[in-house]
């Protein structure tokens, strides 16, 4: 049921908004409610494992609905060639599913450590320990969740999201996203061009992937 319900959320945030957002965190919530309900059924979710399982099944179902499925079928679409839509649907279904298990059998390992610093898995995994663990941490999670619906309604909810990933995530990545962020806005109105125009942020995401894989690969 959450997996449909994260594959809802994210074919209509794609649709609408053209972005995709993380539900790893809903996931957390619902599995620990439910393992509060009073019945036999669902003391098994009490179970910080299988809490995480929950937010892992809700986030991989809304990243894999939008990303993986309903946006490459986009393409053909929009270049005119609604006839290859099905044939782009068993592709990105196949390809789907080639990813799902390369990245189950990497997991863990040189090319993707778990230690890795990943601000979506670091705040769901606080969230289910908060929950677990109740207390102060409980205290410090539902505070954190006043103060986000709060800003979110009077500020930009985007920029509480990106207040809140400030906290958890490596201060070299988030530094060089910050500098983009500052050359993109100031470059066309110092130098009259636009980066996006001749795909300079496109070309070093390319580079950028190909030094991933070297690394990879060595």
């Amino acid at each position: 049921m959450l997996s449909i319900f994260g594959a809802i959320v994210g074919l209509q945030l794609i649709t609408t908004l053209g972005i995709t957002a993380n539900t790893s965190i809903i996931g957390a919530l619902v599995a620990m409610a439910v393992g509060r309900v009073p019945l036999a059924y669902f003391r098994s979710y009490r179970s910080v494992h299988r809490q995480n399982l929950q937010q892992t099944a809700i986030s991989g179902a809304t990243f894999g609905a939008a990303n993986a499925l309903l946006l490459p079928i986009g393409i053909p679409w929009a270049l005119g060639r609604p006839d290859l839509v099905w044939p782009m649907l068993l592709g990105a279904t196949a390809g789907l599913l080639i990813d799902s298990y390369v990245l189950y059998r990497v997991f863990d390992s040189r090319i993707f450590p778990a230690s890795g610093t990943w601000p979506p898995g670091v705040a769901a995994g606080e969230t289910i320990i908060a929950g677990d663990q109740g207390g102060r941490r409980a205290q410090i999670l539902v505070g954190g969740a006043a103060v986000g619906l709060l800003g979110s309604i009077f500020v930009i909810p985007g920029a509480m999201s990106a207040f809140a990933v400030a906290f958890i995530g490596n201060i070299f990545a988030l530094t060089m996203f910050g500098v983009g962020l500052l050359v993109n806005g100031y470059f066309e109105p110092l130098f009259g061009l636009s980066l996006a125009d001749y795909y300079v942020p496109s070309g070093v995401m390319i580079g950028a992937g190909l030094v991933a894989l070297v690394q990879v690969s060595a």
